[in-house]
């Protein structure tokens, strides 16, 4: 990505983060819920937000993506320096889950060969 998608992608996952925490009243979004990256594409048109949380990922990407209009709206007064704001879709980050997965079996394979030298 360029400079200007990777500054822009940095600002729009600060003020998303800000207004789902402050502004947004969805009861069905986690209280968890992680904005942990956010793609742009070049013409600045359409994002991507990725969204993790330790509980109910699937009901709160849902739930922003029912959202996606207040917050595009709430982001167009936070963001006056943009001609436009992209459009928003939102997507579980699954690479927490991954990691989680990974150290288990890291863990298994430790336990089994401790298991086997004792």
């Amino acid at each position: 990505m360029s400079y200007k998608t990777n500054r822009t992608a940095s600002e729009l996952q600060k003020s998303i983060s800000l207004i789902i925490q402050n502004k947004l009243r969805n009861p069905d979004v986690s209280p968890l819920a992680t904005i942990t990256e956010v793609t742009v594409s070049k013409d600045l048109r359409y994002a991507t937000v990725y969204v993790s949380t330790f509980d109910d990922t699937e009901k709160t990407v849902s739930a922003l993506n029912n959202s996606a209009g207040f917050i595009k709206r709430e982001l167009s007064f936070a963001m006056k320096n943009m001609r436009t704001v992209p459009t928003l879709v939102f997507k579980s980050d699954a690479s927490a889950e991954y990691g989680r997965k990974i150290d288990s079996i890291l863990r298994g394979l430790e336990n089994e060969f401790h298991s086997e030298s004792d």
